[in-house]
């Protein structure tokens, strides 16, 4: 019975589409950009769908969070201006009450739009200012590749409004701010946010270096808690590479240096995001699952296994931040909410709320979850079970033959880690760039004490 309620309002709701100008679409995201570049700055979209009638809806939007700009230090921040505030509206609103042909979107203000208004026709945009609109011309054009017709909406107070039929609200002006919309996400037309496989775009060639590193939070009896880590450098030769729609698989070259510390166990806790040996793959569910940000939009505040590590009950957050590099290449990065627990790369407490949705930022804590796409992970914390705590940072990359950062001159050749191996196999014999060595398991002791089997099977790129 309830498959076939819902079925009748998906029917409903496609009717009422086809016929009037749909300002919000529950099925689309609506990309936005404030500053008239082709960054997008803000994604709407309906996240919970209210039926109140036959031909009225109530849709609650996603939310952000913004920089209190005016919130004091005698807050208990670290500075003036040093606050977010989270669960804040976009500037549409918290959400959006339709009514046949009107739209109300409430916020601060309430502000309503009149979807089937033909030219000349007028009503009260805001009733708390008297602001009030009128259609003053509509035309055919061509938005996105695609034949539409637009709509624009004067205000008194000199703002400007533009609809399109097919996309909703196409510019948005009220009270000195203005919202461009550059592209729609379930369409696919206009500027979109990359495919999360797109930031690990290799191609046969390329070269990453990474240093991995793990922070064990030591704590010795009678004195003060202090990170002791251990590191070591890996790099990754592209040589081959197979997809699938949902799938990049990459076949490697790989060399690592020894662990830095005489407590190599240190290093057994790994990240979600394993380091490549002779194969390297990425699957769209995986990428979206282990690394959410890259699913993230501008201002979300993020909780999730990624990020730094274990804390307080209510875990850790960031603010996901999206830009644009020099290149055009997308970027996705973060900024720490709370305050530092006086170690390194700690993170938020939900004790910390200075005020109601304000919260300090960390501004003892520097961007380290930072990813580009083609480039992949630039620096990430990985959360681990305490009192762990993994980073991954690229320290070298060549990209299609540009040199993205310069590598560290390591001496590879030498700090292979050696093993007493009973059994092994070297192949192929004779051999022109590679070889493989194939043996059996060994285990070593860990500390604090425990024991993980370590795989000895290991492909690295011979350079002359």
């Amino acid at each position: 019975m309830r498959k076939a309620f819902l079925l009748v309002l998906v029917l409903q709701y496609g009717l009422l589409s086809a016929q009037n100008w749909v300002l919000l679409n529950p099925d689309y995201k609506y990309n936005y950009s404030d500053d008239g570049t082709d960054t997008i700055s803000n994604q709407i979209f309906v996240t919970h769908i209210d039926t109140l009638g036959v031909d009225s809806f109530r849709y609650e939007m996603n939310r952000i969070a913004v920089v209190c700009d005016t919130c004091p230090a005698s807050l208990g921040g670290p500075c003036d201006g040093c606050f977010v505030r989270v669960d804040q509206p976009q500037f549409l609103g918290y959400d959006c009450t339709r009514s046949g042909s009107n739209w109300h979107f409430n916020g601060p203000d309430t502000l309503l739009i009149n979807n089937s208004g033909s030219i000349g026709s007028t009503w009260v945009f805001d009733a708390s200012t008297g602001i009030t609109a009128s259609v003053d011309a509509e035309w055919s054009a061509t938005l996105f590749n695609v034949t539409d017709t637009l709509r624009r909406i004067l205000l008194s107070n000199g703002d400007t409004l533009l609809l399109s039929r097919s996309y909703g609200i196409l510019r948005f002006e009220n009270g000195g701010e203005h919202y461009d919309l550059l592209g729609v996400e379930g369409a696919n037309v206009g500027r979109l946010f990359p495919d999360p496989l797109a930031y690990f775009d290799y191609q046969p060639g390329d070269q990453l270096t990474y240093h991995v590193s793990s922070i064990w939070l030591a704590d010795p009896p009678g004195w003060f808690t202090f990170p002791f880590q251990v590191s070591r450098y890996w790099q990754v030769v592209i040589n081959g590479r197979t997809e699938t729609a949902d799938t990049i698989d990459y076949t490697t070259s790989v060399a690592l240096t020894n662990y830095n510390s005489p407590y190599p166990g240190l290093m057994d806790e790994q990240p979600n995001w394993p380091m490549p040996l002779t194969h390297w793959s990425f699957n769209r569910t995986d990428v979206h699952s282990q690394h959410p940000i890259l699913s993230a939009y501008p201002g979300q505040v993020m909780d999730t296994s990624i990020c730094w590590p274990e804390g307080p009950p209510n875990g850790t957050r960031y603010l996901a931040h999206y830009g644009i590099a020099a290149d055009g290449h997308a970027r996705m990065f973060s900024q720490a909410l709370g305050q530092s627990f006086g170690v390194p790369n700690s993170g938020f407490d939900a004790s910390q709320e200075v005020a109601p949705g304000v919260f300090p930022f960390a501004t003892q804590i520097a961007i380290n979850v930072w990813y580009e796409e083609g480039v992949g992970i630039r620096n990430v914390q990985f959360r681990t079970p305490y009192p762990f705590d993994v980073r991954v940072e690229l320290v070298g990359a060549i990209i299609g033959g540009d040199t993205i950062i310069p590598p560290p001159v390591i001496n590879w050749t030498t700090s292979i880690t050696e093993s007493s191996i009973s059994m092994f196999s070297v192949f192929p014999n004779p051999t022109a760039d590679q070889i493989t060595v194939i043996g059996s398991g060994r285990k070593h002791h860990s500390y604090p004490e425990h024991r993980r089997p370590l795989d000895t099977k290991y492909q690295a790129g011979l350079e002359e």
